[in-house]
């Protein structure tokens, strides 16, 4: 796992900068199914972790470089503490703010996995993005989390695998809570 500046992303991205990035990808992207509710329970957000690690990164993923960018903190309960400390195990010494996108690699997909349970537990806005611009998962403070692709095959594969775990769609908790 590197850890970059936005400027640094910018760079990796030929020159766009990540906010770019990912509005365009939202734009070109068809959306999975709908916003999915991201669990409460840490296994299940754990269990998601590795599901997008394996789909982003896995044997069966494009060979791509992938991005993780927190675009958002400090809404919900959270634990700086061990954040910082995940980030100095990788020498890493700037703020959040300074350095807000984990770039990571096939090789790094625990790290991948250790950064997205973070991302869950506390409740971050995130972008997580291949570098080819295949897929891009968003989560939300709101308890929500969307998956964008093209890749008709990959879409089936994500919906397959969240109604697996039993993520269900934020229309049927909504409609269920209205009960």
């Amino acid at each position: 796992m590197k850890i970059l500046t936005k400027e640094d992303a910018q760079y990796l991205l030929g020159g766009v900068p990540v906010d770019s990035f990912v509005a365009e990808l939202t734009s070109r992207l068809q959306l999975v199914e709908g916003p999915y509710s991201t669990p409460l329970r840490s296994g299940a957000q754990i269990a998601l972790a590795r599901l997008f690690a394996y789909l982003l990164l896995g044997d069966t993923a494009a060979n791509a470089a992938v991005c993780l960018y927190v675009t958002s903190w400090g809404v919900a309960t959270e634990h700086l503490d061990l954040f910082y400390g995940y980030r100095r195990s990788f020498s890493e010494k700037r703020p959040l703010i300074e350095a807000p996108v984990h770039l990571f690699e096939r090789t790094d997909e625990n790290a991948f996995v250790s950064m997205m349970c973070m991302v869950l537990f506390f409740s971050w806005d995130a972008s997580v993005f291949d570098i080819a611009g295949r897929l891009l998962l968003q989560t939300s403070h709101d308890g929500w989390l969307e998956v964008r692709t093209n890749d008709v095959k990959l879409g089936k594969d994500v919906a397959l695998e969240l109604q697996k775990y039993k993520v269900p769609l934020l229309a049927q908790v909504r409609r269920e809570d209205a009960r």
